[in-house]
């Protein structure tokens, strides 16, 4: 119903949930916005980069925003998502691990986590084969590892299948 509710149809929806703060490199998704028209990118949360990050979608017919919704919708907006994005600026991924990780997981929802190499989240990400690690602050590869998800089609989903089961056993 959410997806509904902010007039996101039947598309393939990549989407970031949660603090839009310094930490997150959420200005990627408006750089993929504008290299994958055909997709929709929800940006869903509160924080001081907001503002911002509107203004820089000004224009762009695929970027949505959703504000933060109450803990008993959080399944139904995860499940909003059919890609979720993870974005660390880079040299954060030590020092940091985003608790939306497992959230996601649980979802079963793909993932691409653009976060430096040999961190927590790109260990879960390999361990439990719920999708792609790129390389920080890399729009580029942010928008390959999207790209390669969405051709994946059904497969794609099954990556998040895959998420979910890992974190039902090590949770």
């Amino acid at each position: 119903p959410y997806r509904y509710e902010l007039g996101l149809g039947d598309g393939p929806v990549v989407m970031y949930a949660g603090n839009l703060g310094f930490s997150q490199s959420t200005h990627l998704l408006i750089e993929a916005a504008k290299r994958m028209p055909g997709v929709s990118f929800l940006i869903n949360g509160e924080g001081s980069t907001r503002e911002e990050l509107v203004t820089s979608a000004v224009g762009l017919r695929n970027v949505f925003f959703g504000a933060f919704q109450p803990q008993e919708r959080l399944a139904e907006v995860l499940a909003t998502g059919d890609i979720h994005v993870v974005p660390l600026r880079g040299g954060l991924g030590n020092v940091s691990v985003p608790s939306k990780t497992y959230s996601i997981l649980a979802a079963g929802r793909p993932l691409v986590a653009s976060i430096d190499a040999a961190t927590e989240v790109a260990k879960i990400v390999a361990e439990s084969g719920v999708g792609l690690c790129v390389e920080p602050d890399n729009a580029e590869a942010l928008v390959d590892a999207i790209n390669q998800i969405l051709k994946m089609g059904d497969s794609g989903a099954g990556l998040g299948a895959k998420g979910r089961s890992w974190v039902e056993i090590h949770a």
